[in-house]
């Protein structure tokens, strides 16, 4: 998996979108709400009184709870296929069916074979409500786009050879993108990000367009970024720029002209519940399921070398914090105080600080850090929220005093006991590349990447590679 300086998770929406979307909600749940009335109203599966009818209520709960989530989970309502092209249909399509296997299932569980015809009739209308209600939506849109209310603002950010092409093709997409503003790069050097973005704030923009161009600063999409974060714009872009995590990008043709959307970093949401979930119950079980090996270490740390089991040393957490991270002790007592004249004899530019045969650590410690055994107690840190399973790992507060301020950014993420680093050379990594991959995984993060990376930390640890 390569690096990538990329802006991630849920995009922001323009006024005119946010309120199209809104609408959209009320016609879907409308529409279901109609599909369950119908079938309700023919008395598939049963007879009346609906509320005696224990079966057909429990199919009608799961039906109202379970089609919304999945037409919002299999996101019919992006921004990349609002009233264009057939994608659209097959998601709420999909949608559809999986809201039938998943009412089914409970449907088989609770033993409800009455009511399975009202189950299998209301899929079936409801399916083609849906997809009326999607057509009404469509042309609702484009009626106020023809009357001169575009979907999107957009202010340009472009090279001026490239602005005026980009104008032209703005104009010929039908109104869903009206142009309100443009920035020409190529001057002799790179405008301030933060002063581009404020343009397009000022334009009234609720989309930036930027195309790419030489600069003098080759960070400087980056920043751009960066810059946009806690505004509410979103961000188009060319295939040409770099470092963009595929999973993060949709394509938008607009009249030949190919669009890429950019979702931005996002750092709170429904997927951090999850999670945080994800830590809590699997910090819970490795605790108790590593609890005998755990004792096990520790006799052998306190009968090979005197003093603690535990070695404890403040580190930086996410959002300006610091915690005491917990570890096994795997060097000498008063091994800390020696770091400032090691660091100052191992002439580097890493941050990180890491030595390959340090004289500090004892026989048993060797062991341990060759499979980082020692780390096994942040299982405590992650239990109470200190840190994560899977995240940038934490560095000594000496460390992140070093950081420039690209590598300042692995801090917007929790900690992890293990991360994208660790199952990719650990160690042995130059400064550079390590923080590349925790700047991937901050600003491309995903449940399935944490999930990738826990399975691929097992045989990192097997292989004991670049662990000292």
């Amino acid at each position: 998996m390569e690096p990538a300086a990329t802006f991630t998770h849920n995009a922001r929406l323009g006024p005119q979108e946010a309120r199209h979307r809104r609408r959209m909600v009320v016609v879907d749940y409308l529409m279901i709400a109609a599909a369950i009335g119908f079938g309700v109203a023919m008395g598939w599966g049963s007879s009346w009184p609906l509320f005696d009818d224990n079966a057909r209520m429990v199919l009608i709960v799961a039906l109202v709870t379970i089609w919304p989530i999945m037409l919002w989970d299999l996101e019919t309502r992006a921004t990349a296929i609002i009233g264009d092209g057939p994608e659209e249909y097959r998601r709420v399509l999909m949608a559809s069916l999986w809201t039938l296997c998943f009412t089914a299932a409970i449907a088989y569980a609770t033993g409800t074979v009455r009511a399975r015809p009202l189950l299998l009739g209301t899929a079936l209308v409801g399916i083609v409500l849906l997809f009326i209600g999607r057509n009404l939506m469509r042309t609702w849109l484009h009626r106020g786009l023809r009357e001169g209310h575009p979907l999107h603002r957009v202010f340009v950010v472009a090279p001026a050879s490239q602005a005026e092409v980009i104008g032209d093709q703005l104009a010929k997409s039908r109104g869903i993108f009206g142009e309100v503003g443009v920035w020409p790069l190529g001057l002799d050097t790179d405008p301030d990000p933060v002063v581009v973005v404020k343009a397009a704030a000022e334009a009234a923009a609720d989309t930036l367009l930027y195309a790419p161009a030489d600069h003098s600063d080759p960070t400087w999409p980056r920043r751009l970024g960066w810059a946009m974060e806690d505004t509410e714009l979103s961000l188009l872009v060319s295939p040409a720029i770099a470092e963009i995590a595929g999973p993060r990008l949709a394509i938008e043709p607009v009249q030949g002209l190919t669009l890429v959307r950019v979702e931005l970093p996002r750092f709170s949401g429904p997927a951090r519940t999850v999670k945080r979930a994800m830590d809590v119950v699997g910090s819970a079980v490795g605790l108790l399921v590593l609890a005998v090996p755990m004792l096990l270490m520790a006799a052998g740390i306190k009968l090979t070398s005197p003093g603690p089991v535990f070695f404890r040393q403040n580190r930086a957490g996410a959002a300006d914090t610091t915690f005491s991270c917990w570890k096994f002790r795997t060097m000498s007592v008063g091994a800390d105080a020696q770091r400032a004249e090691l660091r100052q004899q191992r002439a580097s530019d890493s941050a990180a600080f890491k030595m390959v045969d340090d004289p500090r650590i004892t026989g048993v410690g060797k062991f341990l850090r060759r499979f980082s055994l020692d780390e096994l107690p942040q299982l405590f840190n992650v239990l109470v929220g200190e840190m994560s399973l899977v995240g940038p790992r934490p560095h000594p507060l000496d460390d992140v005093e070093l950081y420039d301020d690209v590598a300042t950014r692995r801090l917007l993420a929790k900690p992890g006991m293990t991360g994208l680093w660790q199952v990719s050379g650990r160690s042995d990594l130059a400064w550079k590349d390590a923080v590349m991959l925790d700047l991937y995984y901050v600003e491309n993060w995903s449940i399935s990447l944490d999930l990738i990376i826990m399975l691929r930390t097992a045989k990192a640890v097997i292989a004991g590679k670049g662990a000292y």
